[in-house]
C-alpha cells in the first residue's frame, strides 16, 4: 500500500468516526434537551409559587405589624389609665365597705338562727 491509499483509508475512517460521533451527540441531545426543558418548566412553576408565597408572607407581616402597632397604642393607653388609679383611696374604700358590711352580716346571721 502506498501513502496515498493509506491517507485515503485514514480519511474514510476519520469521516466514519466523525459521523458516528455526530450521531451519538444528536441522540444524546434528543434525550437530554427535553428533560432539561421539562426541568426548566418545573423550576419556573416553582419560582412562580415561591413569588406568590413571598407576597402572601409580606402581606401577613404587614398586617401583623399594623395589629401590633394598634395594640401597642391601646395597651399604652390602658397602662396610663391603670397608673392613674389611686390604689390607696381604693383600699380605704374597700376597708370602709368591709367595716359597714361586717356588722350587718352579724345582724343578719343573728336573725337567721
Amino acid at each position: 500500500m502506498d501513502n496515498e491509499s493509506k491517507s485515503l483509508r485514514y480519511a474514510r475512517i476519520n469521516v466514519y468516526l466523525t459521523a458516528a460521533l455526530l450521531i451519538v451527540l444528536c441522540v444524546g441531545m434528543l434525550i437530554v434537551v427535553p428533560g432539561a426543558l421539562k426541568t426548566l418548566r418545573h423550576a419556573e412553576d416553582t419560582l412562580s409559587r415561591i413569588d406568590s408565597l413571598a407576597a402572601t408572607a409580606e402581606e401577613a407581616l404587614t398586617t401583623a405589624n399594623a395589629l401590633i402597632t394598634d395594640n401597642a397604642d391601646t395597651a399604652g393607653s390602658m397602662m396610663e389609665k391603670f397608673n392613674s388609679v389611686d390604689f390607696d383611696s381604693l383600699n380605704k374604700a374597700i376597708k370602709d365597705l368591709s367595716d359597714i358590711v361586717e356588722p350587718m352580716a352579724r345582724v343578719s346571721n343573728f336573725f337567721n338562727r
